[in-house]
């Protein structure tokens, strides 16, 4: 998972664009998006992970829009329709608006930063985190699209897996683990 959070994380073009978009310090759009980085991709994988549809994750993850957005993070942040993509991938990702708003809340405790701030963040960050994703599930999806009765566990499983390559239970995992159970539980 860190390899597909370093491509959000280590970007500085998504934090200028983002910090630019939001009128903020790049330093602290830096600190927030190392926050949420990490919880949106930790509900990327509960949500394949779980016995929920993720039809609509894994639609979204398939489409090379994404992955668009992730290479041109200022052409992104200009989009009229921003915002709406990104409530709507925010839905797939935390399941509701009101886990959103715990999202923002809880990374308004560890940052310092308003939670109005982190709330805007949040739909211009989702896109960008489903890019990650896309970008490193392209050769995977290709291959399951040509043989769709490939083992069972199918496409979810191999994205999962992506996600948590080495299955280790890492500190990075244990940490998302106990922060996205004291925010979608609290």
């Amino acid at each position: 998972m860190a390899g597909l959070i370093d491509m959000i994380i280590n970007n500085p073009q998504i934090a200028g664009s983002i910090a630019k978009q939001v009128g903020i310090d790049i330093g602290d759009a830096d600190s927030v998006i190392g926050k949420l980085a990490p919880i949106l991709m930790g509900s990327a994988k509960k949500n394949l992970q779980s016995d929920q549809d993720s039809g609509g994750l894994l639609e979204q993850i398939g489409n090379s829009q994404f992955s668009e957005m992730l290479d041109k993070p200022e052409e992104t942040m200009q989009r009229d329709d921003l915002t709406n993509i990104g409530n709507d991938i925010l839905g797939e990702l935390t399941g509701s608006k009101e886990n959103s708003r715990k999202v923002a809340k809880h990374v308004e405790q560890e940052t310092g930063m308003s939670a109005s701030i982190i709330k805007k963040m949040l739909p211009m960050l989702a896109p960008l985190i489903i890019g990650a994703l896309t970008k490193k599930a392209a050769p995977s999806i290709n291959e399951y699209q040509r043989q769709p009765q490939a083992q069972s566990g199918g496409l979810e499983s191999m994205i999962t897996g992506m996600i948590d390559q080495d299955n280790d239970g890492s500190m990075i995992d244990d940490i998302m683990g106990m922060a996205m159970k004291h925010i979608f539980n609290a």
